[in-house]
């Protein structure tokens, strides 16, 4: 649940950008995920007495990957893939920045854009502050607990769906997925994610700041 101030940020912050008609056309949205593979209970069928007559256990530590990417009207960043046992710390979100953002910054945008992330304290450190100020890299302030209005949550979720329909098995074929996923986003496909932000905007005021629940 949403706390109740940050609810007013929500509301104030939307009502800004709606009321300005921003379109989000010089912004880049990022964030992290994790993702991992599909280790659910199945089922089966099973004769009375079968000494194997026992559903199988989710497992404790599945396989998993990390990922970072970004999507923008004019297409999407490089996407890192990192091990699902490292710790995304200040240091290693700014070599993703350098090594995925930077480029995509200075090739797509001749280095004039945004970049939005949320407030994850790698994010907002004084290491990554003081290399963001060295690269000169521009954010756009965004309200806390509010990944409902960042569209590449919507580029997510639709991936994970992806991934639960191949029953992929192994971490390799995992990582193959998740990037051949990524190279379908076409700067058309990233814009009607983007397009999108204006409506969800409206919900949040409507809703007094409250989560919303988004389709593409």
């Amino acid at each position: 649940m949403i706390r109740d101030v940050n609810k007013l940020a929500r509301v104030d912050f939307c009502s800004e950008m709606l009321a300005a008609n921003v379109g989000f056309s010089d912004c880049v949205f990022t964030d992290e995920c994790t993702v991992q593979i599909d280790c659910s209970t199945k089922f089966c069928f099973v004769k009375k007495g079968d000494q194997y007559s026992r559903m199988r256990n989710r497992a404790k530590h599945p396989a998993k990957v990390h990922i970072w990417g970004g999507i923008s009207v004019r297409g999407a960043t490089r996407l890192a893939i990192l091990p699902g046992n490292c710790r995304i710390d200040s240091e290693l979100y700014c070599r993703i920045i350098e090594r995925c953002y930077i480029p995509f910054k200075s090739k797509v945008y001749n280095g004039f854009c945004r970049l939005v992330q949320d407030n994850a304290p790698p994010h907002k450190s004084r290491y990554t502050s003081d290399k963001f100020k060295n690269w000169g890299v521009d954010t756009l302030a965004w309200p806390a607990e509010s990944p409902d209005l960042n569209p590449i949550e919507l580029i997510w979720g639709n991936m994970k769906k992806m991934i639960r329909k191949q029953g992929i098995g192994n971490l390799d074929a995992l990582k193959v997925a998740i990037a051949q996923y990524w190279d379908t986003l076409t700067p058309e496909i990233c814009s009607r994610y983007v397009a999108g932000i204006r409506k969800r905007m409206e919900r949040v005021v409507e809703q007094e700041g409250r989560n919303i629940t988004e389709d593409r």
